[in-house]
C-alpha cells in the first residue's frame, strides 16, 4: 500500500505557474522549470498507482447518493475553474468505487463544455491524478480514450455543409471547446497518464513512461493531417504557446543538457525531433498555401479591375467572393505569423501587385497537373483514332467539285458585287447582323427549329438580333432544293451525305441563301446534340469559300452564352446550355470557332465557377479540351485554365455530381498514362495446353485434343496442375465449348480418376465460394462454373443426388433455418439480389430435361414448388429474370401452372410436405441408387435417355454400343487400352421376345376360347345353322360326346334345329373333299395371318423404341455434342 500523498507534491502542484502567453512575464524557459518538478512528482505519483493499490483515505467513507451527485455535478461544470484542495478534499470524503463511470463521463464534459473563461488545466490535471489515486486503474483507462477521441473526431470538413454565415460562428466554438481537452492531453501526457504496458502495437519499442507522449503526438498529427483549410491553426498555436518547450525542446539548452546534466527533460529527445519536423513541415504547407492564396486575391483584384473598366461596375457575387477569399487569406496570414514566432522560423515573403506585373505572370503553377514539359506529360494524340482524324481534319474542298462561279472565285469576268462580299475573308458581323433594335419577320420563319426555339420561350438573341433580310427573295425553284438540301441535313450521319449536301448547297450559293443557312444551323433543336458534329462539318465545309457563314453561326452562340450567362438560375435551359457549349466545342475542332473565342467562354465560366458554369466546364473540356491541350496555339493557355480549374475544384464545394463531371471531364482531355497489363509469361508446354483447350478444342477435334491431352507428361506436378487450371478456369472458355470441356472430363476419369474427382470438387467448391462472397464482378464466372457443372452431369461426372444438392443450396444457403420468407434478408443474398435465380436457371435449362421420369421428376417437381415461392420472397423480378424463370418451367413443366403470389407456393409446400410419405421416400433413393449401379460399363450414354421404370437387365443396341465403343488405333505407344462397350445380342433379344409373345398370344386366345366354350354350352341360342370346326378335346371333357376324329376324315360340327329345339350333330367329312380342303386352306391362311401380325407388332415395337431413342439423340446433338455415360 502506498501512503498519502506527499504534500509536498500537492503544494508544489498548485504552486504551477500559468502558460506563458497567459501572463506575459515569465518567459517558456523558465515556465518550463519552474514546473519541472510538480510534475515529476505527478509522474512518480501516477506511475505507483497503475502498479499498486488504490489509495484510501482514513477516516469513514460517505456513500450516499447526494454527496455523489454533488460532486459529479461539480467535476461537470467546474473543473477547469475550481480549486483543486476544494476538489480532493470531497473526493477523500466519498466512496466513489460504484459511481466510476458517471465520473469519467462528468471529468469529460467538464472539460469540454468549457465557455472559452480562463481554465486552470493544472488544477484540472491534478484532480485528475488524485482520481486516479483512488479509482485505479479504471478511471484512467476509461478517461484517456475519452478525451482522445473528443480530437479524433473533431473534423473541421464536416462543418463544410453548414451555410457561410454560421461557418464562422460554429468553427469558433469548435475552437474554443478543444483547446482545454488538447493542452489537458498534453499535459497528462507529460505527468505519466498513461500504463506502462499500453503503448499497444503502435507503440512498440518506445519507452514505458513516453506511451502517452506518443498518444500525443499522433493526435496533433491527426489535427494537422485532417485539416486542409488551415482551420485548426489556433490550436496548435495553443498547444506550442503551452508545451513548446517541454515537446519541442529548445536546441541551446538541449545542448546543454547533453553535456553538463543540468536538467532532466520530460519529452526524450528524440520524439522533441519529431515533434518539431513535425511542426515546421506543417509551417512549410501552410506558408505555401498562404502565398498561393495571395497570388489568386491579386488576381482576383485585377480581374475586378478588368470588370469594373468594362461594366462600370463590380457584380455583388463577384465583390462577395472577393471579401471572403481577402477574409480568409488574412486569417491564414495570421496564423502563419504566430507559427513563425513560436518555432523561431521565418515568415514567408507575400507576393504583391508590382511583383505579379513585372513578372507578368499570370497564374501560379504550384501543384499544376502538368509538368514543365507539358508534352511529355500530355499522352496520346489530338483524336482518339484514325476515324475520328479523317472526320475532323479530312474537309472536302469544294473547288474540286463546284466551278469556281458559284464558289465566288475570280475568273476572267468581273465578279459581281455579292461574290466581292463572299471573296472577302475579313467579313465583319456587322454585315450579316442587324441593329439590336430592329426586328425583322422573315418568310423562313416556320422553319421547325425556329418555331422550336420560340414555343419553348428561351428569348435568344442571338437569333432575335439576325438580319433575316434575304434582299432578292430566292426563286421558287432555287427555294425548294435549299428547302430539299435543309430537310435532308438532319438525317445525314456520315461523312459522304455531309459532303454531298455541302455540295449541292455550293450550287445554290447566294446571299440569301447563306442567311437561310445561318439561320438553319444556328436553330438546331436543343434535344438534338447528336447533330452538332455533322452540322459543324458542313459548316467547315463552306466555311473556306463563304466565310460569313461561320462568323455568323459564332455570333449566334456568342449571343446566345450571353443570354445563358444572365439566366444562370433558371434549370429550365440546362438542355440548352449543353448544345451551346457542345456546338463551340464541335466548331473549335473544325477551326470555325477562333481558338481565342473558345478560351473565352472557357475563362467566363472559370471565373464564376458555380452553378451551371461548373457543367459549361466540364461539358467543354469533354467536347473539345483534348483538341485544346495539343493544340500548338492553344496548348499553353488551355494548360494554365485547366490548372485553375483544378485548384479552384480542390478549394470549393461542388456536390457528388460536379464532382464526378469534373473528374471524368479532367481526365477525358488529359488521360493519365496506364501501365500496360502485363502478360503472364508461359512455358512452351503452358501456353500449348492453353492452346488447345480455348482456341483448339471444337465438335469435331475432342477426339484428337484428348489425345493429345493424354499424351502429356502425366508424372509432372507442374503440369498436371497447369492442366488442372486450365480446366478449373472455365470461364476463360467459349461459352459454347463449355459441354465439349466436360466430355474431355468424362474421357479422362477413366485414365485419370483422381484428376477428375478434384476437377468436381473444385467446381462444387467455387460455387459455394461464389454464394458466400457474392461478388458482382465474378458473376459471368458463376455462370459459366454453372454451366459446366450441369454438363458434367449430362456426361455422369456428377451424380444426381448432388445436382439436387446444388439446387436446394441455391435457394437455402444464407437463410435462417433454410427458408426464405419474404421481408427477411440476408446478408449474402439480399432481396434485390437476383443472381441466384439466375444461377438456379442455367442449371436447369442445362440438365432438368433428364430428370422427367421416376423419382427424380418428383423430386424436381418439389424443388421446382420451392423455387417459385423463393423466386416470389424477392423483390420485383426484372423483365428479362423474370422472362428467364418462365422459360425455364415452361420448358420443363409446360403443364403447371406459376403461383402468383408466396401464400399459394406456401400452401402448395405444406400440401407436399404432408403428402409425402418418408418411407416411400426412402425405397425411391434406393432404387434410384440400384439403377445407377446397373448402368455399369454402357458407354457414352446420355443422362437424359436413362429410363428408370426399365428392368436392369435391358440390353443395349447394336449401332449404340459400336458407336460408343472408342478405340484409339492411332495411339502407338504400349500402353493399356481400355474398350468401353457392350456386346450386343440382337439375334437373343429378338428370340426371346418372339416366345414370349407367342407363349402370351396363345394363352390369350386359350383363355378366349374356353370363355366362349363356357357361354356357349350354357345358352347355345342360334338363329340359323352355322357349320363349326370343333377342336381337338381331351377325352376326359364332360363337354365333348364326339369321337376322335380319324386320319382320313375331318370332323365337322352340324347344328339343326327342330320346333324350338336345336341339336348338334358331328359329321365326318372325307380330306379329299371340296369342303375339307377348303376348311383346310382357310385354317393355313389364318395361320399365316396370325404368323404376320405377330411379327408386325413385334417390329412396330421395336421402331417406336428406336425412334424414341434416335429423337434424344438428336435433341442432346443439336445442344453442340452427342452426351455420354460414364460408369455409374
Amino acid at each position: 500500500m502506498v501512503s498519502a500523498p506527499a504534500a509536498a507534491a500537492a503544494d508544489s502542484a498548485l504552486a504551477l505557474n500559468e502558460p506563458a502567453g497567459a501572463s506575459g512575464t515569465t518567459p517558456i524557459k523558465d515556465e518550463f522549470i519552474a514546473k519541472l518538478a510538480a510534475r515529476e512528482a505527478l509522474k512518480e505519483k501516477n506511475q505507483e498507482y497503475w502498479e499498486d493499490d488504490p489509495y484510501k483515505p482514513k477516516g469513514p467513507l460517505d456513500a450516499s447518493l447526494k454527496k455523489h451527485t454533488t460532486l459529479i455535478n461539480k467535476l461537470r461544470s467546474a473543473i477547469l475553474t475550481s480549486s483543486a484542495d476544494t476538489l480532493i478534499k470531497e473526493i477523500d470524503g466519498l466512496t466513489l468505487t460504484k459511481y466510476v463511470a458517471e465520473i469519467v463521463a462528468a471529468t469529460v464534459e467538464g472539460i469540454t463544455n468549457s465557455k472559452g473563461g480562463k481554465a486552470d488545466i493544472d488544477s484540472a490535471v491534478e484532480v485528475i491524478s488524485h482520481l486516479h489515486a483512488r479509482l485505479a486503474p479504471e478511471f484512467l483507462s476509461s478517461l484517456l480514450p475519452e478525451l482522445l477521441n473528443v480530437l479524433a473526431a473533431s473534423n473541421p470538413i464536416a462543418s463544410a455543409a453548414t451555410p457561410a454565415t454560421d461557418r464562422d460562428k460554429e468553427e469558433k466554438e469548435r475552437v474554443v471547446r478543444l483547446r482545454p481537452v488538447l493542452r489537458v492531453i498534453a499535459e497528462l501526457g507529460l505527468v505519466g497518464a498513461w500504463e506502462k504496458a499500453r503503448g499497444g502495437k503502435a507503440n512498440k519499442g518506445v519507452v514505458s513512461d513516453q506511451v502517452g507522449q506518443e498518444h500525443v503526438f499522433e493526435r496533433v498529427k491527426g489535427l494537422m493531417a485532417g485539416d486542409p483549410t488551415y482551420s485548426n491553426i489556433p490550436l496548435l498555436v495553443t498547444f506550442l504557446k503551452s508545451y513548446r518547450r517541454a515537446y519541442l525542446g529548445d536546441p541551446a539548452t538541449s545542448h546543454e543538457a547533453e553535456t553538463n546534466g543540468s536538467h532532466s527533460e520530460l519529452v526524450s529527445l528524440d520524439l522533441q525531433s519529431k515533434f518539431r519536423h513535425l511542426f515546421e513541415t506543417y509551417f512549410n504547407t501552410a506558408s505555401k498555401a498562404l502565398v498561393k492564396g495571395q497570388t489568386k486575391l491579386l488576381e482576383q483584384d485585377k480581374k475586378n479591375y478588368e470588370a469594373y473598366i468594362k461594366a462600370g461596375e463590380i457584380f455583388e457575387d463577384r465583390q462577395n467572393a472577393y471579401e471572403k477569399m481577402t477574409k480568409a487569406v488574412e486569417k491564414l496570414q495570421a496564423g502563419v505569423q504566430s507559427l513563425a514566432d513560436l518555432l523561431n522560423l521565418t515568415p514567408p515573403k507575400l507576393p504583391t501587385a508590382a511583383s505579379l506585373a513585372k513578372s507578368g505572370l499570370q497564374i501560379v503553377n504550384t501543384g499544376s497537373a502538368f509538368d514543365k514539359d507539358g508534352e511529355e506529360t500530355l499522352s496520346g494524340g489530338i483524336w482518339d483514332d484514325d476515324e475520328e482524324r479523317k472526320f475532323y481534319e479530312d474537309i472536302l474542298d469544294l473547288a474540286d467539285d463546284v466551278p469556281p462561279t458559284f464558289l465566288g472565285l475570280k475568273t476572267n469576268e468581273e465578279p459581281s458585287v455579292e461574290d466581292t462580299a463572299i471573296q472577302s475573308p475579313e467579313a465583319k458581323p456587322d454585315s450579316v447582323y442587324s441593329e439590336p433594335g430592329e426586328t425583322h419577320q422573315d418568310a423562313d420563319d416556320g422553319q421547325p427549329g425556329s418555331v422550336a426555339e420560340k414555343e419553348q420561350g428561351l428569348g435568344l438573341e442571338g437569333v432575335k438580333k439576325l438580319n433575316l433580310d434575304e434582299g432578292d427573295p430566292l426563286q421558287s425553284g432555287p427555294a425548294a432544293r435549299l428547302s430539299a438540301v435543309f430537310a435532308a441535313l438532319p438525317e445525314a450521319n456520315n461523312r459522304t451525305v455531309i459532303d454531298k449536301l455541302a455540295v449541292d448547297f455550293a450550287y445554290l450559293n447566294s446571299k440569301a441563301a447563306r442567311k437561310r443557312c445561318i439561320k438553319f444551323l444556328g436553330t438546331i433543336p436543343r434535344n438534338r446534340t447528336d447533330l452538332l458534329p455533322h452540322y459543324a462539318r458542313f459548316a467547315a465545309i463552306l466555311n473556306k469559300y463563304m466565310p460569313d457563314i461561320g462568323i455568323g453561326l459564332i455570333a449566334i452562340l456568342d449571343e446566345e452564352f450571353k443570354y445563358l450567362q444572365r439566366k444562370r438560375l433558371v434549370s429550365e435551359l440546362e438542355s440548352v446550355r449543353l448544345k451551346n457549349i457542345r456546338y463551340y466545342g464541335e466548331l473549335a475542332k473544325f477551326k470555325v470557332a477562333q481558338p481565342h473565342t473558345i478560351l473565352h467562354v472557357l475563362k467566363v465560366c472559370l471565373e464564376d465557377f458555380t452553378g451551371p458554369n461548373v457543367d459549361n466546364v466540364a461539358n467543354l473540356l469533354e467536347s473539345c479540351g483534348r483538341f485544346l491541350l495539343r493544340n500548338e496555339e492553344t496548348s499553353e493557355r488551355a494548360k494554365a485554365m485547366v490548372d485553375l480549374m483544378r485548384r479552384k475544384q480542390n478549394t470549393q464545394h461542388f456536390d457528388a455530381r460536379q464532382k464526378v463531371m469534373l473528374e471524368n471531364a479532367y481526365y477525358q482531355c488529359n488521360p493519365p498514362e496506364r501501365v500496360a497489363i502485363t502478360q503472364i509469361e508461359l512455358t512452351p508446354m503452358q501456353s500449348f495446353i492453353q492452346h488447345l483447350i480455348q482456341d483448339v478444342l471444337v465438335k469435331k477435334t475432342v477426339d484428337k485434343v484428348l489425345k493429345l491431352i493424354r499424351k502429356m507428361h502425366w508424372e509432372d506436378d507442374a503440369i498436371v496442375d497447369f492442366i488442372f487450371r486450365t480446366f478449373n478456369e472455365i470461364w476463360e472458355v467459349k461459352f459454347g465449348n463449355i459441354p465439349l470441356v466436360a466430355m474431355l472430363v468424362y474421357d479422362l476419369q477413366k485414365y485419370h480418376p483422381d484428376f477428375s474427382l478434384g476437377i468436381l470438387d473444385q467446381v462444387l467448391e467455387d460455387i459455394r465460394a461464389g454464394m458466400e462472397d457474392n461478388i458482382f464482378k465474378h458473376n459471368q464466372r458463376r455462370i459459366s462454373t454453372m454451366k459446366f457443372f450441369g454438363e458434367l452431369y449430362m456426361y455422369r461426372v456428377v451424380s444426381t443426388p448432388v445436382v439436387f444438392d446444388t439446387l436446394w443450396s441455391l435457394i437455402a444457403f444464407g437463410h435462417p433455418e433454410g427458408l426464405p420468407i419474404p421481408g427477411r434478408s440476408s446478408e449474402i443474398d439480399a432481396a434485390d439480389d437476383f443472381f441466384r435465380i439466375r444461377l438456379a436457371c442455367t442449371l436447369l435449362d442445362t440438365c432438368g430435361a433428364c430428370f422427367d421420369r421416376g423419382s427424380n421428376k418428383k423430386k424436381l417437381d418439389q424443388f421446382l414448388t420451392v423455387f417459385q415461392a423463393y423466386v416470389l420472397c424477392k423483390a420485383e423480378l426484372p423483365m428479362d429474370v423474370e422472362f428467364m424463370v418462365s422459360d425455364t418451367l415452361e420448358t420443363l413443366r409446360p403443364k403447371m401452372t406459376p403461383f402468383k403470389t408466396f401464400q399459394e407456393a406456401a400452401l402448395a409446400i405444406d400440401d407436399m410436405i404432408v403428402a409425402e410419405p418418408v418411407e416411400e421416400e426412402a425405397e425411391e433413393d434406393e432404387e434410384e441408387e440400384d439403377e445407377t449401379e446397373s448402368v455399369g460399363d454402357n458407354g457414352r450414354k446420355h443422362a437424359g435417355t436413362e429410363e428408370d421404370d426399365q428392368e436392369e437387365d435391358e440390353p443395349v443396341d447394336d449401332d449404340e454400343g459400336a458407336s460408343d465403343a472408342r478405340i484409339d488405333e492411332s495411339d502407338d505407344e504400349d500402353e493399356e487400352v481400355r474398350l468401353i462397350g457392350s456386346i450386343s445380342r440382337r439375334d437373343e433379344y429378338d428370340e426371346e421376345a418372339e416366345e414370349d409373345f407367342s407363349r402370351e398370344f396363345a394363352k390369350m386366345l386359350a383363355d378366349t376360347t374356353e370363355v366362349r366354350r363356357d357361354v356357349r354350352k350354357a345358352a347355345p341360342i342360334f338363329d340359323q345353322a352355322v357349320p363349326l370346326i370343333r377342336k381337338a378335346q381331351h377325352p376326359a371333357n364332360d363337354h365333348s360326346n364326339a369321337a376322335a376324329p380319324s386320319d382320313k376324315h375331318m370332323q365337322f360340327s352340324l347344328l339343326a334345329k327342330k320346333g324350338n329345339k336345336q341339336t348338334v350333330r358331328t359329321l365326318d367329312i372325307p380330306l379329299d373333299s371340296a369342303l375339307a380342303i377348303n376348311t383346310r386352306s382357310q385354317q393355313l391362311q389364318n395361320k399365316q395371318e396370325q404368323e404376320q401380325l405377330k411379327r408386325l407388332v413385334l417390329q412396330n415395337e421395336r421402331r417406336l423404341e428406336q425412334n424414341e431413342q434416335a429423337a434424344m439423340e438428336q435433341s442432346i446433338r443439336n445442344r453442340f455434342t452427342p452426351r455420354r455415360h460414364a460408369d455409374g
